[in-house]
């Protein structure tokens, strides 16, 4: 049976440990007569003969325990049950257990400001939402485990860079990590920032499109997860930072619609630079579902579309799902990492000030829709008419109420 990268390691360091224990206990014999000095030897030589062979401190960890951290999966981690509560733990407040895992303490004015999880569960649901699930196997099938990788893919504001950042935070291919670890990238381990074609390139332009430095990577050993937003919100975005779409939006949002000479409602334009070059679309809402529909109506490969509000409200069961997908692994609960801050960094998305971690986004969108999002008469009209039903029912999205609803008292 072949000798794997990690086992090698393993066996070599602890070889190497008895003679670490025999000089050390010499070294305290010899100087019992001066045990201050003696010990601070002892020390400085433990130090010295470890970097001798190549373990120090945090290299240790990562031969000995990172390999550990993907391979102890167990799939009975904790979870909240139908009814809201945490189905393994005894805490009453799922919200407040949740960050706690995360690793975040709560002051009392964003416990009062946060969601309850039953208002969560009814804006998104009870259960992550995906599309593309029924192809998970034939990528594992097709793709050699050496040459899996996955890679985001959507539009702007969809959060491509909140399911980029948990993937190489939390999941490798095994056979990949095994091959490269432990000086090897996230790339390397499988996990890419974007898919060949680029992340926001139209699936359409696969074949023929490739983004810069990725012109060595095999594009058909790349599954693409595709991060789709709820349009309401997503259009709303679009309008505070649209990256490259042009439209006339900047005294109406999403401005759909408007009226023309002879009294009827016309769709307004957008064009959109994407892979490099100039598309046009009818209309913003237009753009969103011809982007989608390029992957769940015309790609001929696998592909995993995920909502960003699973990736904002359940990191850790949604990444699990889209890395097994793949063939990986994901880090057990214990040791997850969890993306607390925002996930877009460096220049080019907005201000720095603006932009939203964790528990902003769990306020922000934890919180029932505006009467019509928020919209004008003839945009949320414009906008049931436009958006792809069909696309909305199958991930789980609802359309904003068309009036105030009156809700009940709410209870931590």
């Amino acid at each position: 049976m072949p000798t794997t990268n990690t086992q090698r390691v393993r066996k070599s360091s602890s070889s190497s440990m008895p003679i670490f224990i025999l000089h050390a206990h010499k070294m305290v014999v010899f100087c019992s007569a001066a045990i201050f000095t003696c010990l601070f030897a002892v020390n400085l030589f433990l130090v010295a003969d470890l970097e001798k062979h190549n373990i120090g401190a945090n290299e240790s960890w990562q031969i000995q325990n990172h390999p550990t951290t993907y391979n102890n999966v167990n799939d009975n981690q904790v979870e909240f049950d139908t009814n809201g509560n945490n189905s393994n733990n005894t805490a009453t407040n799922p919200v407040i257990d949740y960050f706690r895992r995360a690793g975040v303490e709560l002051d009392n004015d964003s416990i009062e400001s946060l969601p309850t999880w039953s208002q969560i569960e009814s804006i998104i649901g009870k259960k992550p939402v995906f599309r593309g699930l029924d192809t998970c196997e034939t990528f594992r099938q097709t793709v050699p485990p050496l040459g899996r990788m996955l890679g985001s893919a959507g539009m702007f504001n969809s959060g491509t860079n909140l399911v980029t950042r948990l993937m190489k935070e939390n999941c490798v291919i095994p056979e990949r990590f095994n091959k490269y670890a432990p000086d090897g990238s996230k790339e390397d381990y499988g996990i890419r920032w974007q898919c060949p074609w680029g992340k926001h390139t139209p699936a359409n332009f696969k074949n023929n499109h490739t983004a810069s430095k990725n012109e060595e990577i095999i594009k058909d050993h790349c599954l693409p997860i595709v991060t789709v937003r709820n349009p309401f919100d997503w259009m709303v975005s679009m309008c505070n930072i649209p990256y490259t779409a042009r439209w006339p939006h900047h005294r109406i949002c999403p401005h759909l619609v408007e009226m023309s000479s002879n009294g009827k409602k016309v769709p307004v334009g957008v064009k959109v630079k994407l892979a490099e070059q100039w598309l046009n679309f009818d209309s913003l809402a237009d753009l969103w579902n011809e982007f989608y529909a390029q992957y769940y109506r015309d790609f001929e490969y696998p592909y995993l579309i995920v909502r960003f509000e699973d990736l904002t409200f359940r990191q850790y069961e949604t990444t699990k799902t889209i890395c097994e997908c793949a063939g990986g692994v994901v880090k057990p609960q214990n040791m997850f990492k969890y993306i607390i801050k925002s996930a877009k960094q460096g220049p080019g998305h907005g201000k720095v000030s603006e932009r939203t971690g964790m528990v902003e986004a769990w306020i922000k969108y934890g919180q029932p829709k505006q009467v019509k999002g928020g919209f004008s008469d003839e945009d949320y009209d414009a906008a049931i008419e436009l958006l792809s039903h069909e696309f909305m029912e199958s991930m789980g999205y609802k359309y904003p109420p068309p009036a105030p609803i009156i809700e009940a008292p709410r209870i931590l």
